[in-house]
C-alpha cells in the first residue's frame, strides 16, 4: 500500500507540472487556444486577480504579494493538503492533477511628476527707472508678457494714486490721467505666474521741469451756451506762444454737421476760427485746447487744457442800407421788421493833430455785449466833453457792435431825422419801441451789415472777422 501511496504522488505530481508548464504558456482564457475547455476555464475563473502599484510607486505603500483564492484542496489518504484533483479519488486514479493557479502580473499606476515651477513674470515699466525730463501727458506703461499683473500703484510724493486701467487680460495697465509738471512718481507692481508664483517690482521717475507756462481764455465764455452765426470762436493766450504752428495744433475744433473752418492770429496772443460763411443754425461746436504738456517754444508749456462747448441758434441779420436809412431784419432768411435808422454823420472832426471820422463805416458787425443803460463819453475816442460835438451821457438799450463804440440803441432825440438823414457820432439811432424789440432779440454773435457809407471797417475792430475774404484768412494760420 505504501508503494501505491508514493506511485500515486509521483504520477500526479508530474501531471501538476506540466500543467503548470502549459498554463505559464497561455494568454488566452477564451475557447479555441492551449489550456482551454472546461477544466482550465475552472482554472481561471477560480482566481481572484488582486492588483496593486509596485512597491515605491508616488503615493504608494509597499504590497503585500499577490494572492490568489484557490479552489477547496481535497485531504489525501496521508491526511496532508494537495492540490484539488480534476476529478475525486473515488473515481479512480487521477489522469491528470489541477494546475496551481496562475499568478497574474501586477498593474503598474503611472503618476505624472509635478511640473516645475514658473517663477514670476518679468514686469516691464514705462517711463523706464530713474528717468527724469518725462512729459506730464506720456502714458505710465505697465506690462507682463507672461501671467498676469497683481496690483499698480502710481503714486506722487504725497502719496496719492494716479488713475489707471488694466486690459481684458490684467497683462497691462495704463495710467488714465497727466501727471504734474517737476513732480517725483514711484510704481509699485506686482505679478503672478501660472503656477502662483509671485513677485513685486518698484520703479521711479520725474516729470520735467518747464521754464514756464501760459494759461488761456475762450471767447464765447463758459457762461455763454449759445451764440449767433457771425460769432468767430476766440482763444487768447496771456503769454505770446512762440511756437505758434505748435500752439495752433494742440487747438481742436469739432463741429456737428461738419464744417470746414480755419484760424487765423489777429496777434501774438490772440486767434479767431470761423468757417468761410456764416455758421449754420443747429450747429453744434466744440473747441478743445490740449496745451497742457506741450512745449508752446522757448521752453514755455501750457499750464492747463481747456474746453469750450456752444450751439448756434437762429440765423439773425440785420441788414442797413445808408442810401435807404433803413435797416432790415431777417430771421432764420425771413424779414422780418424794417426799422428807419440814422447813422453817422458825414463828418472829420480836428482835435490837436488827430482827425476824428463819425462816419459808421460799412462792413460786416458782430454783436459784442449789451447794456440796459451804457454811459457814452466822446472822450473814449479823444473827443473832449466840453467840445462843441463832446458828450458823456448814459444811454439806453445799448447793443455793441465794435472796439471803437459803434452800438445800436435807442435814440428817442433823433426820432425825426431816423429813416431821413445821418446825426448821430457813428451809432446807429433807432427809436425806442424798435431799440427795445433789438435789445430783447439780439445777442451774443448774431449779425448787422451796415452798407453804403464812405469808410471800411477794420478787420481788427471787435469780431471784424468777416470782413476779410477767405484766401487772405486761410493765410493767417500758423500751420
Amino acid at each position: 500500500m505504501n508503494s501505491q501511496i508514493r506511485t500515486r504522488r509521483g504520477s500526479a505530481a508530474v501531471v501538476a507540472a506540466a500543467t503548470a508548464l502549459v498554463l505559464v504558456g497561455c494568454t488566452s482564457t477564451t475557447g479555441g487556444g492551449v489550456g482551454s475547455g472546461p477544466n482550465a476555464a475552472g482554472i481561471q475563473s477560480s482566481a481572484a486577480r488582486v492588483v496593486a502599484p509596485p512597491d515605491g510607486a508616488p503615493g504608494s505603500t509597499p504590497a503585500s504579494p499577490p494572492v490568489a483564492a484557490l479552489p477547496t484542496p481535497v485531504s489525501s489518504d496521508l491526511g496532508s493538503a494537495a492540490p484539488s484533483p480534476v476529478s475525486s479519488p473515488a473515481s479512480g486514479p487521477s489522469k491528470a492533477a489541477a494546475a496551481p493557479p496562475a499568478v497574474p502580473a501586477a498593474t503598474v499606476s503611472i503618476v505624472p511628476a509635478a511640473p516645475p515651477a514658473v517663477p514670476a513674470p518679468t514686469v516691464s515699466i514705462v517711463p523706464a527707472a530713474n528717468a527724469s525730463g518725462v512729459s506730464p501727458v506720456a502714458p505710465v506703461v505697465v506690462s507682463v508678457a507672461t501671467g498676469k499683473l497683481g496690483a499698480v500703484a502710481v503714486t506722487n510724493p504725497e502719496g496719492r494714486s494716479v488713475r489707471g486701467a488694466f486690459s481684458a487680460d490684467r497683462r497691462i495697465w495704463t495710467s488714465a490721467e497727466a501727471l504734474g509738471y517737476d513732480r517725483a512718481y514711484t510704481v509699485r507692481a506686482t505679478s503672478n505666474s501660472s503656477t502662483g508664483a509671485a513677485g513685486t517690482s518698484v520703479s521711479s521717475f520725474t516729470t520735467l521741469d518747464p521754464g514756464g507756462t501760459s494759461s488761456l481764455s475762450f471767447f464765447p465764455g463758459p457762461n455763454l451756451k449759445t451764440i449767433g452765426v457771425g460769432q468767430p470762436l476766440v482763444v487768447q493766450f496771456d503769454q505770446p506762444p512762440a511756437d505758434r504752428a505748435t500752439a495752433e495744433k494742440a487747438l481742436v475744433v469739432t463741429t456737428v454737421p461738419v464744417v470746414k473752418g480755419s484760424w487765423s492770429w489777429i496777434d501774438d496772443t490772440t486767434a479767431h476760427y470761423r468757417p468761410e460763411k456764416f455758421w449754420k443754425a443747429g450747429t453744434k461746436i466744440s473747441v478743445a485746447a490740449k496745451i497742457y504738456g506741450v512745449d508752446l517754444g522757448d521752453g514755455m508749456y501750457g499750464e492747463g487744457d481747456r474746453t469750450l462747448n456752444v450751439t448756434v441758434g437762429q440765423s439773425k441779420v440785420a441788414k442797413i442800407d445808408d442810401a435807404t436809412k433803413q435797416m432790415q431784419v431777417f430771421i432764420d432768411g425771413k424779414l422780418i421788421r424794417t426799422v428807419p435808422v440814422s447813422m453817422g454823420r458825414e463828418q472829420t472832426v480836428a482835435v490837436g493833430d488827430k482827425n476824428i471820422s463819425l462816419v459808421t463805416p460799412s462792413g460786416i458787425y458782430v454783436v459784442q455785449e449789451k447794456y440796459a443803460v451804457k454811459r457814452m463819453k466822446s472822450a473814449s475816442y479823444g473827443l473832449p466833453a466840453d467840445n462843441d460835438l463832446g458828450y458823456d451821457k448814459n444811454i439806453p438799450l445799448a447793443v455793441r457792435l465794435s472796439n471803437e463804440g459803434i452800438f445800436v440803441h435807442s435814440a428817442p432825440w433823433s426820432v425825426d431825422d431816423q429813416g431821413v438823414r445821418n446825426v448821430s457820432h457813428g451809432c446807429i439811432n433807432i427809436n425806442p419801441a424798435a431799440a427795445q424789440w433789438f435789445y430783447d432779440n439780439f445777442s451774443f454773435g448774431d449779425v448787422v451789415e451796415v452798407t453804403g457809407t464812405s469808410t471800411e471797417l477794420a478787420p481788427t475792430d471787435g469780431f471784424g472777422d468777416w470782413n476779410v475774404p477767405w484766401a487772405e484768412w486761410q493765410q493767417g494760420s500758423a500751420s
